[in-house]
C-alpha cells in the first residue's frame, strides 16, 4: 500500500515543478517582451526622424530663396542699370549667403552645385573657374587649401587659392 504521505509528497514535488517551469516561462517572456518594447521604441524614434526630415524638406522648399535669383542674366547685358551687379558680384554675394549657412569651408564645385539646388545659375564657360576667380578678388572670402572657401575672419585678405 501507497502511504498517503509519499502521495503528497509526489504531488507537492510536482506542483513545485509547475511553478518553477511557469517562472522560468514568464521570465523568457519578460526578457522578450523587453526585446519587443525596445524595438518598438526605436522604430518609433526613427518614423518620428523621418518625419522631421520630410517636414525640413517640405519647409525649405516652401521656404522663399535667400537670395533672389543674383545670377540671372539682366535684360540687355551690355548696358545694365546704374545699381544692377555684375555676375561676379552676384556670385560673392550668393556665396556669402551660402557659406554662412554652411558654417565650415566649401569647394567651389559644391558651391556651384548649392547655387544650382537654389535655381542660382552661373552663366560662363567654365563657372567653377568664374566662382574661383570672383572669390579671390574679395576680402570677404578665404581659400583654406584642401577644405575649399570661407568666410573671412575679420575681412583679412584672401590667400587666392
Amino acid at each position: 500500500m501507497v502511504d498517503i504521505g509519499e502521495q503528497f509528497e509526489t504531488l507537492l514535488l510536482s506542483l513545485q515543478k509547475q511553478i518553477l517551469q511557469r517562472e522560468a516561462d514568464l521570465s523568457k517572456f519578460r526578457v522578450q517582451a523587453e526585446r519587443y518594447c525596445a524595438d518598438q521604441e526605436a522604430d518609433i524614434q526613427k518614423a518620428k526622424e523621418r518625419v522631421a526630415v520630410i517636414r525640413a524638406e517640405m519647409a525649405e522648399l516652401m521656404r522663399p530663396p535667400l537670395v533672389d535669383n543674383p545670377l540671372a542674366k539682366t535684360a540687355d547685358a551690355r548696358a545694365p542699370s546704374s545699381n544692377a551687379l555684375n555676375q561676379s558680384d552676384r556670385i560673392r554675394d550668393a556665396a556669402e549667403v551660402i557659406l554662412a549657412e554652411a558654417g565650415e569651408p566649401v569647394m567651389q564645385l559644391e558651391l556651384k552645385r548649392r547655387m544650382e539646388s537654389k535655381g542660382i545659375h552661373v552663366h560662363a564657360k567654365n563657372p567653377v573657374d568664374l566662382i574661383r576667380s570672383a572669390l579671390r578678388r574679395d576680402r570677404r572670402f578665404q581659400h583654406i587649401h584642401t577644405k575649399g572657401w570661407t568666410l573671412a575672419a575679420g575681412g583679412q585678405e584672401s590667400t587666392g587659392n
